[in-house]
């Protein structure tokens, strides 16, 4: 299973480009991925995704980064070292599929991912019906970002600064792994303890 994690210069895959890539190898972890490029010609942006991605406008059309092609060639070759099933995992995994489709598109290469993925926000919110844990809220009903997520597994402060997509794929792949197996998973996160309710009982 690979956790993913995409940042763009919009929400519209037909109009804004994939900037950078993070995926994490779930039973493999040291096995990981990470790439920028600058934004496919004609490529359009908006202010406001840059502001929560972190990039800046001189970043996103650096000539001296890698192309989107040439970022997709090399996240599909280092996906032919992953594990398998090949499923993809993430927060709101259905954009990054969106991206990941239409960059390999443009890059002439066959997609073979499938159209399955898992949703980090549902793993998270069955596991706390299953615990009987209140779930957080807010005005637009059920909240559970990845730092509240990452609060749930025993990870305070949430994701580590200054952020980017592989620092999202690793804070993802630990709360999967924690809620899946009540256990650590990656060196960045040893000095937090898996929360106490979702300690394995078997093990």
């Amino acid at each position: 299973m690979i956790v993913i994690d995409g940042e763009f210069t919009g929400l519209d895959p037909n109009i804004h480009s994939l900037v950078s890539l993070g995926a994490v190898d779930l039973y493999n972890p040291d096995n990981q991925f990470y790439g920028e490029c600058r934004m496919w010609d004609g490529a359009s942006y908006n202010l406001e995704a840059l502001d929560i991605n972190g990039f800046s406008v001189d970043d996103i059309n650096d000539k001296s980064k890698k192309t989107l092609v040439e970022m997709i060639k090399d996240f599909d070759k280092w996906l032919k070292t992953c594990t398998t099933p090949q499923i993809l995992i993430g927060q709101n995994p259905m954009s990054d599929i969106a991206f990941l489709k239409s960059s390999y598109e443009k890059a002439g290469l066959e997609y073979t991912l499938g159209h399955r993925s898992i949703d980090m926000h549902t793993v998270v919110f069955m596991k706390y019906l299953d615990l009987g844990i209140n779930i957080p809220l807010d005005e637009y009903g059920y909240k559970i970002n990845l730092d509240k997520a990452m609060d749930f597994v025993g990870i305070k402060g949430g994701e580590p600064k200054p952020h980017n997509a592989l620092t999202g794929a690793k804070c993802e792949a630990e709360v999967i792994w924690r809620v899946m197996k009540g256990k650590k998973l990656l060196k960045e996160f040893k000095n937090n303890e898996v929360s106490e309710y979702l300690l394995r009982k078997d093990k």
